[in-house]
């Protein structure tokens, strides 16, 4: 076999390869089930107020950290 045709069936084979991928791909965007605007909201909601809860978390225990840290070091 030429060194033409083998470059050829590698091109071919990539392609298919490519051309499959976007194919299943395209499938799996139309299994996606989105949202509707309520459970949007809720859903972004309960993000929003545990970044909120987590936010003073750390800022609580920072400040803990930071006292014990003076009280320790004399500072």
């Amino acid at each position: 076999m030429s060194e033409d045709k083998v470059e050829e069936g590698r091109t071919a084979s990539i392609r298919d390869s490519v051309s499959a991928f976007f194919t299943e791909l395209n499938a799996e965007f139309h299994r996606i089930s989105w949202p509707k605007g309520k459970e949007l909201i809720e859903t972004t909601l309960v993000v929003l107020a545990f970044i909120v809860g987590l936010s003073v978390t750390v800022l609580v225990f920072d400040k803990v950290i930071e006292l014990v840290l003076r009280s320790l070091l004399g500072a």
